[in-house]
């Protein structure tokens, strides 16, 4: 059993290499919005005061989430921290308790 060899077009750019035809549309499909300045992608500008309230008002925010974000994961540590000396304090406690049984002992006997 045969297979036919699929033709592809394919031309030549640049002197570099050659370039399948479909590979090509798909490079220039998202490239050429780009290039032209599509404002999906360059995040143009507005001279709209509403607008550019907003966005002002958008940052303020981004910004205070950020902060607290920050101070949160800060306390979070602390707490950790508190709490992990809690534990060593409590074993401490236990250890002197038992130290304290024992010398009870030698000096009862």
């Amino acid at each position: 059993m045969e297979f036919k060899k699929r033709k592809t077009f394919e031309i030549k750019i640049m002197n570099i290499k050659y370039i399948n035809i479909k590979t090509l549309v798909y490079i220039l499909a998202f490239v050429l919005p780009t290039l032209s300045g599509c404002s999906v992608f360059s995040g143009s500008s507005s001279n709209d005061p509403a607008v550019i309230a907003q966005k002002q008002q958008v940052d303020i925010l981004e910004n205070e989430v950020r902060s607290q974000k920050q101070r949160t994961e800060e306390a979070e540590a602390f707490y950790k921290r508190e709490d992990n000396l809690l534990d060593a304090k409590k074993s401490e406690l236990k250890a002197a308790k038992q130290l304290l049984k024992v010398y009870k002992k030698q000096a009862n006997s």
